[in-house]
């Protein structure tokens, strides 16, 4: 053979496992989750299609053997977050590893890994102490809550962040007059009504079609033929309402967005205002006629992340939302900054805890009641952000 040939015919260099697995992470965290291929990742990785297929089998497996390989220390920096600087890939990784947790209910092979998974990492963690359950539950929630909501509501989620750190019930606390008379979620929790169907409008039943399909499957999966097949009309109903599928989701949004709101406005008018009010209406809002919205509205934010135009259709109605909530907590003699700040956390902590309810259900046994009364009490004594 002739040397140059010798030279060309040098083999490349081995791919690792744990490269194929970072490629792949790069890959989620730039296009999405929903909108990423085997072609991305071997493109990222310099593989061929059967050396993926070989480790993994489809993505989904691929999806599992990344959360197996890098779950465990996501959900401690979750848990322990700070302000510490990331790299490049921490980065791409936190991204990804956020998206893989939204979606784990949806995805079998997922789920197999990331709920045990999440359960032995809390076992580990928190055990059974109820107070440390609460103050992880709310920590979780309002840390991931405010991660997948940047990409709609930006800057107005920064001031919420503020109360993270205040998000700690000391055992004194948890043990005092404070707390008396809680401990146990009530049967008779407040009544949130979910997203409203009239069966006699065209309209509504092609949006809550979309919905459903958002909810479970996620915006990627929507199709008009699907959100049609599950209206059980023809796309000939379809098209001469809305042009195109992502005309249809954003008009899913208006319509989900306006029931949830005159339904939380519903329910403040029958329960009234107050921090037991509120404590409740968390434990009410994993109960199953908000399971659709819930995970409609954590769909819709995943989408949103690689989505900009879907973010500035779905800010409005965010900012409805939270006008509603600084109103009432200005009722209670609280300053327009400062309420502004709680809708906004209220917002995030909404939306993170629900993604952990989807995880991990047995945090719906917690009284929240008690963290209510704890940032109730830092209200009255002006150290909520002091």
């Amino acid at each position: 053979m002739h040397p140059s040939s010798e030279k060309s015919a040098k083999p490349k260099k081995r791919v690792s496992f744990d490269e194929l697995l970072l490629a792949g992470v790069r890959a989620i965290a730039e296009k999405g989750i929903d909108q990423v291929n085997v072609t991305d990742v071997t493109s990222l990785a310099k593989v061929s299609r059967p050396t993926f297929y070989t480790y993994f089998g489809d993505m989904n497996g691929f999806y599992a053997e990344v959360w197996v390989h890098y779950g465990r220390d996501w959900l401690d920096a979750q848990y322990n977050a700070g302000d510490k600087a990331m790299s490049a890939d921490d980065m791409a990784i936190d991204i990804a590893l956020l998206q893989l947790f939204a979606v784990a209910r949806r995805i079998p092979e997922l789920a197999e890994v990331v709920q045990p998974e999440f359960e032995r990492w809390w076992t580990e963690n928190i055990g059974d102490d109820q107070r440390k359950a609460i103050n992880a539950s709310w920590h979780l929630g309002a840390v991931l809550g405010a991660k997948i909501s940047v990409p709609v509501a930006g800057t107005k989620v920064q001031a919420g962040l503020t109360l993270i750190p205040k998000l700690e019930i000391s055992p004194l606390e948890f043990h005092s007059p404070l707390m008396i008379g809680i401990g146990k979620v009530p049967v008779d929790l407040p009544v949130m009504a979910g997203i409203q169907l009239d069966a006699e409008k065209i309209d509504d039943i092609l949006t809550q079609s979309a919905i459903d399909v958002i909810a479970k499957s996620g915006v990627a999966a929507a199709s008009m033929v699907r959100v049609a097949r599950r209206a059980r009309v023809s796309t000939g109903a379809v098209y001469p309402r809305y042009k195109s599928i992502e005309n249809l989701v954003e008009a899913s949004f208006a319509k989900a967005i306006n029931d949830i709101v005159n339904g939380n406005v519903a329910m403040i008018d029958s329960y009234g205002r107050g921090v037991d009010q509120y404590g409740l209406a968390v434990n009410a809002g994993f109960t199953k006629q908000r399971e659709v919205w819930r995970q409609y509205r954590t769909e819709m934010h995943l989408a949103a992340m690689h989505n900009p135009r879907l973010g500035s259709v779905m800010l409005p109605g965010f900012e409805e939302t939270a006008g509603i909530l600084q109103a009432n907590t200005q009722a209670m003699g609280i300053s327009a900054e400062l309420a502004e700040a709680l809708a906004w956390f209220f917002h995030i902590h909404a939306i993170g805890i629900a993604m952990v309810f989807d995880v991990y259900q047995d945090i719906a046994k917690l009284d929240n009641r008690y963290m209510a009364r704890h940032l109730g009490g830092l209200l009255l004594k002006d150290k909520l952000f002091g």
